[in-house]
């Protein structure tokens, strides 16, 4: 979740049914989970909240998650592509999920509204993405889910590795209407392999 108040556990873990399991140390990134999972925090860094889901039933953690909220300038966001590789080189072959506000879009039909040149700053985000071998399995729903007055763009993304992907059957990434923020919430549902049982993360946002 990417607020822009200050965090409240209370009010949001009743808002959203779910447990709040930490922020980061900028206050930007707001995890919370459903009952019988937890979220231990690897790494806590401005652009970036790094850790492992686990479920309490099983001994082996769940996945890798990372959380991201990215500046919004080019040369703001140069660390958190450098910290995305260092984590992909640390991941000891675990299934990781990595989705969140990235503040930029990879493709020029990820925008409508405006003709400015983006081809540096999505070059340095497709080079991320490919040097930490991430896919982008696709989405249901609303082409964009960022606007401001005419302008429309695909901020906010979900990726996985290829462990992740032997791990689960099944990913859906649904990007849903805006509500009260200027960003659409993503719901990411999973199916494991093994069980058929269901896993669902959300990527939330509100606005103050």
């Amino acid at each position: 979740m990417e607020p822009f108040t200050a965090p409240n556990p209370e009010l949001y873990s009743k808002l959203f049914g779910l447990n709040f399991k930490g922020a980061s140390t900028s206050g930007k990134i707001w995890i919370f989970t459903r009952e019988g999972f937890n979220f231990d925090v690897m790494d806590d860094s401005e652009q970036a909240l790094h850790g492992i889901l686990r479920l309490e039933a099983c001994s082996q953690p769940v996945a890798v998650t990372t959380a991201i909220y990215a500046k919004c300038t080019r040369a703001e966001r140069y660390p958190l592509w450098y910290k995305l590789r260092d984590l992909a080189d640390n991941l000891e072959s675990r299934p990781w999920i990595i989705g969140g506000d990235f503040n930029n879009i990879l493709n020029p039909r990820d925008r409508s509204g405006s003709e400015s040149n983006r081809q540096a700053e999505m070059l340095d985000f497709a080079e991320a993405i490919e040097d930490c071998r991430l896919v982008d399995v696709g989405f249901d729903g609303a082409p964009f889910t960022w606007a401001k007055n005419n302008l429309f763009e695909r901020l906010d993304r979900v990726f996985i590795n290829e462990q992740w992907m032997s791990v689960f059957e099944a990913t859906r990434i649904t990007n849903l209407p805006r509500v009260t923020s200027d960003h659409g919430p993503i719901p990411v549902r999973c199916k494991t392999k093994v069980t058929g049982d269901k896993v669902g993360t959300s990527d939330s946002r509100t606005c103050g």
